[in-house]
């Protein structure tokens, strides 16, 4: 599957944005106090941390739909899985009408979200059926910390929809029990999901219970 050279056009565009404007860095001022509520932040400038993690998880979409349509066609089920990825695609170019627009990375990240859910409910299905997960990184932790910085009202109508399609794509079971695993087929392209960089880690983690 190729990616259509819009998504990563799109997401070089948001970045270049934010830097300029700084309308997400602005925003997350605003939510910082319930954010605190709800994440464990580091205490030094809260907000560059959040910045930097809405970016790497925007960013790290684009490996994350290779990585699936590369293993899927590896395991000879690409063709049950490429409707979430054209989807996961989608919503990058044509977003639901119903989800609110905001501009550069805040946009961004509510299409992210769709995404990495949609792909994460791929990967229960993968560990399900097969016994081990098909994407090496579990986004499972990063997929609340977003639910949280999307907030309660928007990350509802969002994961309504993710639960809508999972359900909808997800009901020919049968498919992965003909998926013949290959070890260190996930590692083969060399995507490791958010990327934490040594010299500039991120320290943020969802409140346990919340």
């Amino acid at each position: 599957m190729h990616l259509a050279p819009d998504i990563r056009e799109s997401i070089v565009a948001a970045v270049h944005l934010e830097e300029s404007s700084n309308l997400f860095r602005n925003h997350l001022i605003r939510q910082l106090p319930y954010l605190q509520k709800k994440l464990i932040l580091p205490e030094e400038d809260p907000v560059s941390a959040l910045i930097l993690f809405t970016t790497r998880y925007i960013e790290s979409v684009p490996g994350s739909i290779s990585l699936v349509s590369a293993v899927s066609k590896q395991l000879d089920f690409y063709r049950y899985v490429a409707p979430f990825l054209h989807m996961a695609e989608d919503f990058f170019l044509q977003p639901p009408e119903d989800v609110w627009m905001a501009h550069g990375l805040e946009a961004l990240l509510d299409e992210a979200f769709l995404a990495h859910r949609l792909l994460e409910e791929v990967n229960d299905y993968h560990i399900m059926n097969l016994g081990h997960p098909l994407l090496p990184v579990d986004m499972t932790e990063a997929n609340i910390i977003v639910y949280h910085l999307l907030g309660e009202a928007l990350a509802s109508r969002l994961e309504s929809l993710v639960q809508y399609a999972s359900s909808q794509l997800l009901e020919k079971t049968g498919v992965w029990k003909k998926a013949q695993a290959r070890p260190g087929a996930a590692h083969v392209l060399g995507f490791d999901g958010i990327h934490d960089n040594p010299e500039c880690p991120i320290r943020i983690r969802a409140t346990p219970g919340l």
